[in-house]
């Protein structure tokens, strides 16, 4: 079959690889419909997510058709249609049983989280589902049924960017007539964007760099705010000014690891490998910055009122100096972070998709095959051809 796969940093291949076989009497084998470029897997092309093996196959948001079932799977047959949400879980550990699946202990025995799909070794060795087929552990504990009414991309953001949104305004307690900051008008930023405003935020204010994404945010999500990083430095400041010197009631960073970092060395070439330009000799080849960068995080505390609460929902994965912790003190701050917890949100959002009071569908802007996939890449890291969102076609 085909499938996307990792070779080194910013170097994928469209790969022929074995279609993938029955490991455990609780797996499922999909043939994968619809799949998408998330910003988590540009994490992995960009270089930032350690042990990925040559050869791994990428890929955590994607649903598909049954094509097989493990002996122990009861809630599944051939033909059925279903969703499969990006955390791996087993359905019985503590975690699971509390609801934090994306802490399940069994399907993960190499880090402090669930199993991820195409994700490495790091988060569990699972291959991901930018391919033909792909392998689905604990088939009856995760994935949820597709409505025959729905098309693929109305319901195949419920794998992650649509519950991890919604999750990050949910966890943050937004609620009716809140004030809310969004940093980054990527996939996850603009649909918190919306669901702030689906809980009731009075205001939302859209904080990023790039213009073709806030124009894009003005569109799909009236009424939002918005603030241009190149033209105002200090967000945090002019989110003050615009509150008249309170601050929001709760910010979300939607940006993580790879926000433009301060380091005057670092940012160049931050720079240079977002628009493909090798780096010059003797320096880290083809690289993103060598340690994450805290900058959203720091203006995130600029802007945030005393006793709110801040949300980090884009990646972050590395210990960091020079954390702003005497900032989160001094203002007497919630933190809430983490990967989201998908499963709590999958059947509660599907209905609201299913009602029309909320969609996701509106952010993709490139629908390409999957033999494609790497131009959908090119296009999502380099900020090309107005790029937000990508689904591919097995």
């Amino acid at each position: 079959m085909k499938a996307v796969v990792y070779n080194k940093p910013y170097d994928l291949s469209l790969a022929d690889v074995p279609e993938p076989q029955i490991e455990d009497p609780r797996d499922i084998i999909l043939k994968v419909t619809s799949t998408a470029i998330c910003g988590s897997d540009l994490h992995i092309y960009h270089g930032l997510i350690p042990h990925m093996p040559k050869g791994t196959i990428l890929g955590h948001e994607f649903m598909g058709i049954v094509q097989q079932t493990g002996r122990d799977v009861k809630k599944w047959q051939e033909g059925d249609r279903v969703i499969i949400p990006f955390p791996i879980a087993c359905g019985q550990c503590r975690m699971c049983k509390a609801g934090l699946w994306s802490h399940c202990h069994a399907t993960n025995n190499r880090n402090k989280t669930a199993a991820i799909f195409g994700h490495g070794e790091a988060f569990g060795g699972i291959p991901g589902g930018q391919a033909e087929y792909a392998r689905v552990p604990f088939g009856d504990v995760s994935p949820i049924a597709a409505p025959e009414n729905l098309e693929d991309e109305q319901v195949l953001f419920l794998t992650d960017i649509l519950p991890t949104a919604y999750w990050a305004v949910d966890v943050c307690g937004v609620k009716p007539g809140d004030k809310v900051a969004v940093f980054g008008c990527g996939p996850v930023g603009l649909l918190a964007q919306r669901c702030a405003k689906f809980k009731g935020a009075r205001r939302v204010i859209a904080v990023d760099q790039v213009p073709y994404r806030l124009e894009f945010a003005n569109k799909i999500n009236p009424g939002v705010e918005t603030i241009n990083l190149q033209k105002i430095k200090k967000p945090g400041e002019e989110i003050q000014n615009m509150t008249d010197g309170e601050g929001v009631d709760v910010v979300i960073d939607a940006v993580g690891l790879e926000g433009e970092p301060t380091s005057k060395l670092i940012a160049p070439l931050a720079f240079a490998a977002q628009h493909g330009i090798p780096a010059p000799p003797g320096l880290r080849p083809k690289d993103q910055p060598p340690i994450p960068s805290v900058s959203v995080i720091k203006m995130a505390l600029e802007a945030v009122r005393h006793g709110g609460t801040v949300g980090l929902v884009g990646a972050y994965g590395a210990k960091i100096n020079g954390f702003p912790i005497g900032d989160i003190f001094g203002k007497g701050l919630t933190i809430k972070a983490g990967q989201a917890l998908v499963q709590n949100y999958t059947e509660e959002l599907l209905g609201y998709i299913q009602d029309g009071s909320l969609r996701a569908n509106d952010i993709i802007t490139h629908h390409l095959p999957l033999e494609h996939a790497l131009e959908g890449y090119s296009k999502f890291s380099r900020r090309e051809d107005n790029c937000v969102k990508v689904v591919l076609h097995p």
